[in-house]
């Protein structure tokens, strides 16, 4: 009976020590979002440096929209200079090989296969 007790003794001294441990540390967090939160809203209020470049919402859209369309420009070309989908090198008024053929239906097969096991 006695190893009970100091085992029930043990259990509830370290269970007390850790949530004591869990709220200062908690209460630790909350008074630094206190302390730092008046710096946070001061610096949110100052003006910006008179060297700085004033954010322009437009100006950023734009810049946006030019990267936009470079990397599509870039996919475009690298799409004509090398082709993903050229299944064959037969010219286009040559009929394709049996092969080729062949291994057009397999890719085929294998897209119907994967759109019919997506969810």
């Amino acid at each position: 009976m006695e190893v009970f007790r100091q085992t029930v003794w043990m259990t509830v001294v370290g269970m007390s020590m850790t949530f004591a441990a869990l709220g200062l540390l908690i209460l630790v967090m909350i008074v630094l979002t206190r302390w730092t939160g008046g710096r946070a809203e001061a610096m949110a209020h100052r003006e910006e440096p008179s060297g700085a470049i004033p954010i322009d919402r437009e100006l950023e859209e734009a810049e946006q929209a030019a990267a936009v369309a470079v990397a599509i420009a870039l996919a475009q070309a690298a799409r004509r200079i090398h082709p993903a989908h050229a299944w064959h090198s037969a010219l286009p008024g040559e009929d394709v090989n049996a092969w080729q053929a062949y291994a057009r239906g397999q890719q085929l097969e294998l897209r119907n296969t994967h759109q019919a096991l997506r969810w």
